[in-house]
């Protein structure tokens, strides 16, 4: 749901980068994620476990979301986006301070 609720908002996001987006090409950022363990997502249970493990972890290090957008990778590891931001200078510079309050930081283009 969040995802075509973010799409839908993809070209205002554009022009506020200082693009024109055409219905083909969609603006993409940079996701900050915060990493956690890996998960069975045969379990509910295990992985409600995982993700609760990194919410207390980015609490913990004075992170708040608003809202919780999960990302998972190719190998099963839980992911939080802590924020998108439009250039991968931005989301490095972001992704330092983050590690520096003991969170394991990945960086990805962001995806619809």
């Amino acid at each position: 749901m969040t995802a075509v609720v973010r799409q839908s908002h993809a070209a205002e996001t554009a022009r506020s980068f200082g693009e024109n987006p055409t219905p083909k090409i969609r603006p993409r950022g940079w996701w900050v994620l915060a990493c956690g363990d890996m998960l069975d997502e045969s379990s509910i249970e295990q992985r409600d476990i995982t993700r609760n493990a990194l919410l207390r972890e980015t609490r913990l290090a004075g992170i708040v979301l608003p809202e919780n957008i999960w990302v998972w990778d190719e190998d099963g590891v839980a992911q939080l986006v802590i924020s998108t931001v439009p250039s991968l200078e931005r989301a490095q510079i972001l992704a330092e301070r983050l590690k520096k309050k003991g969170l394991t930081i990945r960086i990805k283009r962001e995806t619809f």
